[in-house]
């Protein structure tokens, strides 16, 4: 796999972002490819390289849209639309079918991610200068790392950083332990949390993100003990607070709630490559096409596309009934803070309902494409309305995560009074009721009602040992609202199949069990 690598890395190379901000151009004329790995300025460059890189794996846009964007639509959540739905456990979860940037792009992260904190000892600096790079390099290796376990089980470990001298070595490829691949991720974390701060700007790790990650760590290992500690350190830190139930996915997500945002602008972007990035399709991907929505004598469509009702949409995937179940319709706030209203009013001036009511009760159509209940939390109103890329920033972590995983971990120590605190500060935010017991099941529900649709639930529910019977028994997929069905997951599809051509690459390396 080392000499596929290669071949990626001078395109890491090429990124024209500062060291202060990553989203600032700067001229890199003194920096190339042989001089990247040996000064400071070389360094910095890579880093950003690096950001740019990661950026890309955890977002998804038109070009491939099926890897990341798998794991927000294949839980028990959901209700998938389109040819989506066709990979969720069904006939393209196969080998040599299912997305392979999910299994490559990781390993190009810890490559380069390894190629700097490898470089950064020798190369002449001020000391937190190089704690600070090597920092930043080492939760991407980490958080590479617990994406390639928690999604493949049985992965290669590698710190070597490839090099035109080693990359045609002979390599005996043989999965790792997961004991050994939990204990390089830890270690990676605690030195980024030994030096990095809880300020940094927009788009930057910092000390929130590598504590949430430990945490996320720890878990998998069960070491409760270690994950409630750093989710504690975190909250009680001063700097990352809850913000109101409307400013969370508002029009500036970058509070103090965010632990880590993912950063696009338009101006400095277009291509992966450049400082701004390419944009995502989120908010497009899990919204109804409300202006393909037509009534009976009335010449024109009611709606049309505008940013207020998402503007331009593809109705991939929605939130599916069971979640709707576990909401307080009366009371919780975030029915209408993280999800479109069921009431729709027009919006087009050349139709009788402009500004009214459309007529009869929701739904307004029985193809699913143009009338469903939709997600909110990736609403962009700044983009042009016929259009469905973004370049509105998206949480990747925020402290509502680290309050749920911490009450998790405080009640399974035992610490049921911590716990209970914990999912409480989530629920009153939201106007319910303090809960008085806690179990799995209610932070099952909690976390489905909090964090629906962030790209996590697969893994949580996967940790916990729940994703099967959950998939099975919510998991919907159709077109119209009377071809509606659930899906059959087995126990195997816990884990990806690694890709065939990098099982065919290695030779040595063993494919999962039943792909």
């Amino acid at each position: 796999m080392k000499n596929y690598i290669l071949f990626l890395i001078i395109g890491l190379l090429v990124v024209n972002t500062s060291c202060d901000s990553w989203l600032e151009e700067t001229q890199f004329d003194k920096i190339n490819s042989s001089t990247l790995y040996e000064s400071e300025e070389g360094l910095e460059i890579g880093l950003n390289g690096l950001y740019g890189l990661s950026r890309r794996f955890f977002r998804f846009n038109d070009s491939d849209a099926r890897g990341a964007y798998w794991f927000y639509c294949a839980t028990d959540l959901a209700m998938v639309r389109t040819w989506n739905e066709a990979e969720m456990y069904r006939s393209n979860m196969r080998a040599n079918a299912m997305p392979v940037e999910m299994w490559n792009r990781p390993y190009q992260m810890i490559d380069r991610a390894s190629a700097i904190i490898d470089a950064a000892p020798g190369i002449s600096m001020q000391t937190e200068t190089r704690e600070r790079i090597v920092s930043e390099a080492r939760v991407i290796r980490a958080w590479a790392y617990l994406r390639l376990i928690s999604t493949y089980d049985n992965i290669l470990l590698d710190s070597i950083p490839t090099t035109p001298d080693n990359a045609f070595d002979e390599v005996e490829y043989k999965p790792a332990s997961q004991k050994d691949v939990y204990a390089f991720i830890d270690r990676d974390l605690d030195y980024a949390i030994k030096h990095l701060q809880y300020k940094v700007d927009p788009g930057i790790i910092g000390l929130g993100l590598a504590r949430q990650l430990r945490a996320e760590s720890a878990m998998w290992q069960e070491d409760y003990t270690m994950a409630a500690a750093q989710a504690d350190a975190i909250i009680t830190g001063g700097h990352h607070k809850l913000v109101g139930i409307s400013e969370i996915f508002g029009n500036n997500v970058n509070h103090s709630e965010s632990l880590m945002a993912w950063q696009f602008d338009e101006v400095s972007g277009g291509s992966h490559t450049l400082a701004g990035g390419d944009g995502h399709v989120l908010g497009a991907c899990f919204q109804a096409r409300f202006y393909e929505i037509t009534i009976p004598g009335d010449p024109v469509a009611p709606i049309i596309e505008e940013a207020n009702y998402g503007g331009n949409a593809y109705g991939w995937t929605y939130p599916n009934g069971y979640l709707r179940s576990l909401y307080d319709k009366d009371k919780d706030k975030r029915l209408q803070f993280y999800f479109y209203p069921d009431t729709l009013y027009g919006n087009n001036p050349a139709s009788a309902y402009y500004e009214k009511k459309l007529p009869g009760d929701p739904p307004y159509s029985t193809q699913l494409r143009q009338y469903t209940w939709s997600l909110m939390k990736y609403r962009d109103l700044s983009k042009p309305a016929k259009r469905a890329l973004s370049y509105k920033p998206f949480i990747a972590y925020r402290l509502a995560d680290t309050y749920i995983l911490g009450a998790e971990a405080h009640w399974r120590k035992g610490n049921t009074e911590k716990a209970l605190e914990y999912l409480n500060a989530i629920r009153l935010r939201a106007g319910l009721e303090e809960a008085t017991t806690i179990d799995l099941q209610a932070i099952m529900d909690e976390y489905a009602r909090e964090l629906c649709f962030e790209g996590k639930r697969w893994f949580f529910l996967k940790r916990i040992g729940k994703l099967v019977e959950q998939v099975n028994k919510y998991h919907r997929f159709g077109s119209t609202t009377s071809s509606i069905q659930g899906t059959t997951m087995k126990d195997y599809m816990v884990r990806w199949p690694i890709p065939q051509a990098q099982i065919d690459a290695m030779g040595t390396f063993p494919q999962n069990p039943q792909y």
